[in-house]
């Protein structure tokens, strides 16, 4: 992970940067008590229609019974002037109760979509469990998607455009993640949501365990 102040490579372990000293606890001191949110529409700006919550609400489900550990959010908010985008969702993510106690750390599959209700903005953050996985171009990906509507103004298309892309990108990642793991048997592998063929790998000699 990295710094969200200077970029630096920190751990997760660390609670304050040590080379700009940025840290939760001090981010909170400035933005007071963060709202209480709940997953996985949360409308902060009331911008939304129903229908448009309901379409949108949709394709996060989609995501999560193709990805059961997944848990997709999106805020929508005016983000203050006086913090970027990207604190202001790491503020929203670990203040706002998005999470339960046990989806903490490493255990944290959250997918939080912020979209900026005053700019065409948006800026995506995934929890801890999810960043060996998934890298910031493949969320860079997602958010170009997203950014051909934010430009029309359409803020509700364009948090669906991410969440329908983010699946796609994850099964393109997925063909790798048995070789990150070290799992290599010689068999075909399924989408279990399609029934297609993803990739067959191959098992090397030797005891896995």
């Amino acid at each position: 992970m990295h710094c969200l102040s200077c970029r630096q490579t920190l751990t997760e372990t660390e609670a304050m940067c040590g080379h700009c000293q940025f840290s939760l606890g001090a981010l909170s001191a400035k933005m007071g008590i963060a709202p209480q949110l709940t997953p996985p529409i949360a409308d902060l700006a009331e911008m939304l229609t129903r229908k448009e919550k309901q379409a949108l609400a949709k394709e996060i489900d989609q995501l999560e019974q193709r990805f059961p550990d997944i848990v997709g959010i999106t805020v929508f908010a005016s983000i203050p002037e006086t913090v970027t985008p990207e604190l202001y969702a790491f503020w929203l993510f670990n203040r706002a109760s998005l999470f339960s106690s046990v989806e903490q750390g490493g255990n944290n599959h959250g997918v939080l979509l912020l979209i900026d209700a005053d700019r065409a903005h948006a800026t995506a953050m995934i929890g801890y469990g999810l960043e060996p996985l998934i890298s910031q171009q493949t969320l860079e990906i997602c958010l170009i998607g997203a950014s051909h509507h934010l430009k029309k103004g359409k803020r509700a298309e364009a948090a669906a455009a991410f969440f329908r892309e983010f699946p796609r990108q994850l099964l393109q990642l997925s063909s790798t993640w048995p070789q990150t793991f070290g799992y290599t048997e010689t068999t075909p592998w399924y989408d279990s949501s399609t029934g297609e063929l993803v990739q067959t790998v191959h098992q090397q000699d030797g005891d896995l365990y």
